[in-house]
């Protein structure tokens, strides 16, 4: 036999072995299925609301200074920090402080800014890196000031204002709702009112 002829065969023998291999093979009727997880929405993840309360008058008989608190209620989050961005009218307003509220119980202060020429504060702060997630309802910061005149003016959430929660990566900031009020002006002598008239 010569050699052209044991290729031959042998090059039969592989091609019909594969075709057998190929016939016998049967695919696996249960294939595994890979499921992944589906990213969630925002609208299910953010529940949390920041909503400003009512202006709390604080006079003595040479000054005139007001507390706001900035109430919070989370739903299900469990929020660990909070970005306040705010606007306020720095002709109207002055003195401006913010503290923490009674929220977080050892709340860590991570940024404190007023310009008060622009009018702008940026505050954020949040839990000990070895507390839990806080969930519920409360204050969880005040705005504290004085006013200049007793006009009209309003305190509002900006757009970068957010809220940190446990499991996720987002802002899980829902709502907001600003503050509009008429306060009384710093004067010498404390008008006879308790509260300032918000609407």
């Amino acid at each position: 036999m010569s050699k052209r002829t044991l290729f031959l065969i042998f090059a039969l023998f592989i091609i019909a072995s594969t075709l057998l291999a190929v016939a016998l093979y049967k695919p696996s009727l249960n294939p595994t299925l890979t499921i992944l997880p589906t990213p969630t929405p925002k609208e299910l993840v953010g529940q949390t609301s920041l909503i400003f309360g009512s202006p709390l008058l604080s006079s003595s008989a040479a000054s005139l200074s007001y507390s706001l608190p900035i109430n919070i209620a989370t739903g299900t989050n469990k929020v660990t920090a909070v970005q306040l961005e705010l606007q306020y009218d720095p002709l109207i307003l002055t003195n401006i402080s913010v503290s923490p509220g009674s929220f977080f119980q050892n709340p860590v202060v991570l940024l404190n800014q007023i310009d008060t020429k622009t009018g702008r504060i940026s505050y954020a702060f949040g839990i000990n890196p070895t507390d839990q997630g806080v969930a519920g309802q409360g204050t969880v910061a005040i705005l504290n000031f004085k006013a200049l005149t007793s006009e009209k003016t309003a305190i509002i959430f900006l757009p970068k204002t957010l809220v940190a929660a446990e499991g996720t990566t987002q802002s899980v900031l829902k709502t907001t709702i600003n503050a509009t009020f008429t306060l009384e002006k710093l004067s010498s002598t404390p008008p006879n009112s308790s509260s300032p008239s918000a609407q």
